[in-house]
């Protein structure tokens, strides 16, 4: 498989074991106790190690998946070793996520003869609809200051429905849009216009990239 092929599935297993496993606990603890950041690294190599595994896959793909998890701990490291306000600033945030996002990109070359037993279609939807749960609810949180960040369950299911609706049509992309801005309109916040913004914005770019 071609880097753009392999790529949503080494993109997926990174958001599901980066936020989906990550519980409350362990995004409490893991910038303070490293046995937690190692849990962390561990539940992500399993996450990685699902969503990849297909015909074709041996012992060189299971060392690069090893290898992005030692790069997944040499990143959240530094995290754990800094202690300024600008390592909890949402700048600092997007830094993160993009040396993560080249650390997928510097693997992917290796998995060019594994077929994932997972339907990619699916497997691209999926990872947006992460994607649009937790990192745009996280940054939007970031910018907008909005308190103390607290899992917003609705807001998760509204921004995971994007993606689905643009995949089924246009149409149907749009309603979900005109409804969605109609709501956020009635309860306006920084926080949920960014939230609506970034995920409209990811929702058609990354689909037009990854299918």
């Amino acid at each position: 498989m071609s880097v753009i092929d392999i790529f949503p599935y080494l993109f997926l297993g990174h958001l599901f074991g980066d936020y989906v496993l990550q519980t409350g606990y362990i995004a409490a603890k893991k910038s303070k106790d490293i046995k937690v950041l190692g849990i962390h690294i561990g539940l992500l190599f399993l996450s990685q190690l699902v969503f990849v595994f297909g015909e074709g896959f041996g012992i060189k793909h299971f060392l690069a998946i090893a290898m992005l998890s030692g790069i997944h701990f040499l990143i959240d490291l530094i995290k754990f070793h800094c202690k300024t306000a600008f390592c909890n600033s949402w700048k600092y945030y997007l830094i993160d996520q993009l040396f993560h996002l080249l650390s997928l990109l510097s693997v992917a070359p290796f998995f060019d003869k594994v077929v994932p037993f997972l339907p990619r279609t699916v497997v691209t939807v999926g990872a947006i609809m992460i994607f649009n749960a937790y990192f745009i609810g996280i940054l939007s949180h970031l910018i907008a200051r909005n308190g103390t960040y607290k899992r917003d369950y609705i807001g998760y299911f509204m921004r995971m429905v994007a993606p689905i609706t643009y995949f089924i049509s246009v149409w149907s992309f749009l309603i979900y849009a005109l409804l969605c801005g109609f709501l956020i309109y009635k309860k306006r916040s920084m926080f949920n216009l960014l939230n609506y913004v970034f995920t409209i914005i990811a929702t058609i770019t990354l689909l037009e990239v990854m299918l």
